[in-house]
């Protein structure tokens, strides 16, 4: 398959990989999704119950919650920038070790390995959201 061939299955597969992981992502329902079932619930409790007060407690920790993190925790874009642009070397570097000469094609098996290791772990560093300074360094 020549490298034109591979441009067009990446461009045909990359709406494709967005629309699963958004399928993917809409599946699980995330703390927001949590809270407006729980307030759903609420809504149909009796509001002289103890229940309701629990639950209106729950709810009022819950957003408190959610919006100090938001406040403190963020994620890093350069370093996230930086991890996939050194997944793409990877990438690249092991198309070159797939049409290489046989002389050069463990160094460019190495290379691509070692470098999609360090995109892989710098990416998963920071794209984690954390408590971060002002110049993006995580709060410990």
């Amino acid at each position: 398959m020549d490298p034109d061939d591979w441009s067009k299955v990446v461009l045909a597969a990359i709406p494709v990989v967005g629309a699963v992981a958004k399928l993917l992502l809409g599946a699980v329902p995330g703390r927001r999704g949590r809270l407006v079932s729980d307030a759903d619930l609420l809504a149909k409790l009796p509001p002289d119950s103890d229940a309701y007060k629990r639950m209106l407690g729950h709810l009022d920790a819950e957003v408190a919650r959610i919006v100090e993190e938001e406040d403190r925790k963020r994620r890093d874009v350069v370093g996230v920038v930086l991890g996939v642009a050194l997944l793409v070397g990877a990438a690249a570097l092991a198309v070159s070790a797939w049409h290489s000469d046989r002389d050069l094609y463990p160094f460019l098996w190495a290379a691509a390995a070692v470098v999609a290791l360090l995109g892989t772990v710098g990416l998963v560093q920071d794209a984690t959201p954390r408590a971060r300074d002002d110049r993006g360094r995580p709060i410990t």
